[in-house]
């Protein structure tokens, strides 16, 4: 545990000249130096250069590497205390200080408030609170500025995205993708395969898809989000050369999880290479033109030329599978989009849903 307290050298020198029976005068006679400086470094006010540390030891007996470790563990210690006082201070979120918790990268509590920022800083590779700021200033003046202005007028809390955009970076996959070489019309190659497994989701369907999204270049993965963070999501690329979609996973129906993935794969191939997109949990985020495209490339591509049309007024369950079935794609998707249209009222259809979750 740190001490709240720093021991300076001339404490030792202090107790020598007790235990000796040394005045300073005496001592600084010896050493070939002037009281002044004695009494200085006997009250912490001078440093023990290496100079006077090869001196004292002459003196005193005591090593001279003692000397020169008492020295920098007291101005460690002192600049360990200054930043305590200064991280004092600061004052960390409580959904964030959760977060953090829950992901391993701090055990501080509100309590312990220094120690709370000291982790937050480590967490995001930060040296001082001012360094963290401006990285998420910088973060949100160039990479996601632009998703965040057209997407969404949800607010979002930089901090709460910033961590977990952070965990996400921790992931194996994350460091995995930088291994990946991304082809685009491999990826259009592969979107009838990809439409084929979805059509029946079921517990394997996860792996299975993220492993045909590698062949490509592609990364998917899920992070748990810290509570209060308006998002299903976030595609983005790593050092702008590696397609990274990475969701919240906090809807585990199929037909969610199908149509949010047709749709970050519509913004990876029709944007512009680099683009980030964030995906809100609210409506709010459909209205830029950007979302407007990924959602006609995530309807053509699942539901084909023909859309919602052959789904209009359909209410029991065994006429929504069948038609989805002769469509090609799993009935929880037609619920999901139903209802999302207003085409089915939300109490209908959700024992077609499934939960991938479970």
């Amino acid at each position: 545990m740190d001490r709240n307290y720093a021991v300076a050298p001339g404490e030792y020198l202090a107790e020598w000249l007790e235990e000796e029976r040394f005045t300073q005068q005496q001592l600084a006679d010896r050493l070939g130096w002037s009281r002044k400086r004695v009494n200085e470094i006997v009250g912490g006010r001078a440093p023990v250069s290496a100079e006077a540390a090869i001196q004292l030891e002459r003196v005193t007996g005591i090593p001279s590497d003692s000397w020169l470790r008492f020295e920098t563990a007291y101005r460690s210690d002192l600049a360990r205390l200054h930043d305590v006082e200064q991280l004092q201070e600061e004052a960390v979120d409580a959904r964030l200080a959760k977060y953090l918790r829950a992901l391993g990268a701090t055990k501080a509590t509100a309590r312990n408030r220094a120690q709370l920022v000291s982790d937050l800083l480590r967490f995001h590779r930060c040296g001082t609170v001012a360094a963290y700021r401006d990285l998420v200033a910088e973060q949100f003046r160039g990479e996601f500025q632009l998703a965040a202005l057209k997407e969404s007028a949800d607010a979002v809390d930089h901090a709460l995205l910033m961590a977990w955009l952070r965990a996400g970076e921790l992931t194996p996959e994350y460091e995995a993708a930088r291994t990946l070489a991304y082809d685009a019309e491999g990826l259009r190659t592969l979107l009838p395969e990809l439409r084929r497994r979805v059509a029946i989701p079921d517990a394997r369907m996860d792996d299975d898809v993220r492993s045909m999204l590698r062949t490509v270049g592609v990364t998917l993965q899920l992070v748990d989000p810290p509570s209060g963070l308006p998002l299903h999501g976030v595609t983005h690329w790593i050092d702008g050369r590696y397609p990274l979609i990475q969701q919240t996973g906090r809807r585990g129906t199929d037909g969610f999880i199908i149509w949010t993935l047709f749709h970050e794969l519509g913004h990876l191939l029709g944007d512009p290479r680099g683009e980030t997109h964030l995906v809100f949990t609210s409506s709010k985020s459909r209205n830029s033109h950007a979302e407007k495209q990924a959602n006609r490339f995530a309807l053509e591509t699942l539901f084909g030329e023909s859309g919602l049309e052959p789904f209009k007024g359909l209410e029991r369950d065994n006429d929504i599978r069948r038609v989805a079935e002769a469509v090609g794609i799993s009935p929880g998707l037609a619920v999901f989009q139903m209802h999302r249209t207003r085409l089915l009222d939300y109490n209908r259809g959700n024992q077609l849903c499934v939960d991938l979750r479970a």
